[in-house]
């Protein structure tokens, strides 16, 4: 398969999937959607996944606009290339929401799950196991008032010891 394009005002012709055998992923965002459709079909044969910029329904994967909450909480909008627009002016909405609905509660939780959930992995062999020690630490009522004095070692001391002792 072979393509003209233009660099610095160079012009290139390439051929693409004997220079790189090895794809996983092709994006077809050309100016031309003749080209883009050659490009995605090529895809299609190889078997190797594909997002054409100009026709979202023939693509493998879709674009999200991502919201990041605190570094802690990722929330993803698609319109399923409907409209970018629309995904965008709908993240801006959802994400004013989701910063006054989600607390410093919340986040902090999240991060003693993830203390604990390492934890666990060494302790309780079954992730089923694993499950229902999590929800356990959840309503432990003594990492609730740790959590409201914000003393977080001590959770971790408490995690600990819980997961030693799981059954």
């Amino acid at each position: 398969f072979c393509c003209n394009f233009i660099f610095f005002n160079v012009c290139f012709r390439v051929r693409f999937f004997k220079i790189f055998p090895n794809l996983f992923l092709i994006i077809a965002a050309t100016s031309d959607s003749n080209l883009n459709t050659k490009i995605v079909n090529k895809a299609i044969k190889m078997k190797v996944l594909t997002y054409a910029s100009d026709s979202p329904r023939f693509s493998d994967i879709s674009y999200l606009s991502l919201i990041d909450i605190k570094r802690t909480i990722k929330v993803g909008i698609s319109t399923g290339g409907a409209s970018p627009i629309m995904a965008k002016k709908i993240k801006v909405k959802t994400k004013k929401f989701l910063e006054k609905a989600i607390t410093e509660n919340d986040i902090q939780l999240i991060k003693i799950q993830k203390f604990a959930r390492e934890q666990s992995k060494t302790f309780i062999s079954t992730q089923n196991e694993r499950k229902k020690f999590l929800y356990t630490l959840m309503d432990d009522k003594r990492v609730k008032e740790l959590l409201k004095d914000g003393k977080y070692k001590a959770i971790q001391t408490r995690i600990k010891k819980m997961v030693k002792d799981w059954k």
